[in-house]
């Protein structure tokens, strides 16, 4: 039986994908009657507060009448922001050339690293620090956050 994330999720993928957004996270917590949901949207190019709210609105109405939850809910539907990891591959690449803290398995043993985002293919990120390149196997890779320019 699918989960209500699940659910969730089979109902907010049409509505990203006809916005041009894909679906980076989604986060169901609170008690029974109250929940709080936490959608998390980007697209290649950066998302927009007018598309989280459109993709809010649309949604909103889809849980409704799909009767998702019995009691009241509240939904924010957002950009991951830099403060979230990146979790899927492809949000990788528009961030090329930013400083990162990449935590990632390194032949069984935790390792971290904090570079510049260098490169990206389908399977591998590499991060600079210095001289030297690292190439991280995307499967290894525990959590990425990337780091605010402060001046």
């Amino acid at each position: 039986m699918p989960s209500v994330t699940d659910k969730i999720h089979d109902i907010l993928l049409p509505i990203a994908e006809s916005s041009q957004a894909f679906i980076v996270d989604i986060i169901v917590r609170g008690e029974r009657t109250s929940k709080v949901i936490e959608v998390y949207v980007d697209s290649d190019t950066g998302i927009t507060l007018d598309a989280c709210t459109e993709i809010s609105r649309q949604l909103s109405e889809r849980m409704d009448e799909a009767d998702l939850f019995p009691g009241r809910y509240r939904m924010d539907v957002s950009s991951p922001g830099l403060d979230r990891p990146l979790k899927l591959l492809r949000q990788y690449p528009r961030n090329i050339g930013r400083r990162c803290k990449v935590r990632y398995m390194d032949g069984g043993t935790k390792a971290v690293i904090e570079g510049t985002l260098e490169q990206v293919t389908d399977t591998v990120v590499t991060v600079s620090k210095g001289n030297k390149s690292i190439p991280i196997p995307f499967p290894d890779i525990l959590e990425t956050y990337i780091i605010p320019f402060i001046k």
